[in-house]
């Protein structure tokens, strides 16, 4: 009966180290050190933990991988930022002996992740984006599971790589009033990722710091499809702004493509930026003013950050990385 109610949290407590260093040191995968595995390995022995050695180095036990889980509409789209994180993330983790398992949620479920967990397919997990009550979030927080959010988060105790977005927004807003544009339109996504939200809070925060009152007309965000790009185009075109800055690079790129279509000449009749740069705005013609970010550099310290935990070390819980702004045809 002993032998049936030892668990890994049961050993894990006893000796006070992770579920993660327990299972790596009954499957013998992953990196602990010998003194570790030792002691683990005498603890079941004394306790009869013949069941639970048995359960952990079966084939179907969770071996030395990660999953990287992306928003579930990102995969109607092809988003430079998707495959610098993904290329990042699994270079990354292939250097320490990692596999990386890629899995979809949407910002109310997460099915595929749950799956994973339940499973235990994964020592630990990366979020590539963050939203306001995170699924995610709540599942690794019920299954424990280590994971690092590429990302802001309100708690400071979870591990987090970011851009500063809201700064990076006030700077480019701030910017194109400076080139003595007022009408700043603002085209954005969905509200529930943090990203969204934090980059119009710069944008207000800059229109204000200009001494411009905001004017709501020319805001529109929870822009997801293709229809809701042409309308909030439609719209804010009526409210005569002179330049619209656009919250991503996918959607400055629609703008200016939509722009053209409808005989607007680019910059000579209406300006363009983004608050997220990429080869497709800098191949356009004209090319885009964007807010330059390093996504793979950003991936790749995330990634590690999450391994150096499960390694046993004491990683920072959050990392900001800079920006800069490219300032190119699109605004002159």
């Amino acid at each position: 009966m002993e032998q049936d109610r030892l668990t890994v949290e049961k050993v894990a407590a006893a000796l006070g180290v992770s579920k993660t260093t327990v299972s790596r040191a009954i499957s013998g995968k992953g990196r602990i050190s010998v003194q570790t595995r030792e002691r683990i390995m005498e603890y079941l022995q004394k306790h009869n933990g013949f069941e639970l050695l048995r359960t952990l180095r079966s084939p179907a036990a969770g071996s030395s991988n990660l999953a990287l889980v992306i928003p579930a509409h990102f995969v109607q789209l092809d988003l430079p930022f998707l495959r610098k994180c993904m290329g990042a993330v699994c270079h990354t983790a292939d250097q320490r002996g990692y596999d990386v398992l890629l899995c979809y949620a949407d910002t109310h479920s997460a099915p595929q992740l749950e799956r994973q967990l339940a499973d235990r397919k994964v020592d630990g997990v990366i979020l590539s984006r963050t939203v306001d009550n995170d699924p995610c979030i709540h599942l690794l927080e019920k299954y424990r599971v280590p994971y690092v959010v590429i990302g802001r988060v309100a708690d400071p105790s979870v591990m987090q790589v970011d851009n500063d977005q809201l700064a990076a927004a006030a700077e480019m807003t701030g910017l194109l009033h400076q080139l003595n544009y007022r009408r700043i339109a603002y085209m954005g996504g969905s509200l529930l990722y943090t990203v969204n939200a934090d980059r119009l809070a710069g944008y207000r925060q800059a229109t204000q710091q200009a001494g411009i009152a905001v004017d709501e007309n020319l805001i529109l965000s929870n822009i997801e499809t293709p229809d809701q790009r042409t309308e909030a185009l439609d719209l804010l075109l009526l409210q005569k702004p002179e330049c619209i800055l656009c919250c991503d690079d996918a959607l400055a790129h629609f703008v200016v493509r939509d722009l053209q279509r409808r005989g607007i000449r680019v910059p000579e009749q209406m300006r363009v930026a983004s608050l997220y740069d990429s080869e497709l705005l800098e191949d356009m013609k004209p090319s885009v003013t964007a807010v330059h970010f390093d996504g793979a550099a950003l991936s790749a310290v995330a990634c590690r950050l999450l391994l150096d935990h499960l390694s046993g070390k004491n990683p920072p819980t959050r990392i900001i990385h800079g920006h800069q702004l490219v300032l190119r045809e699109s605004t002159k």
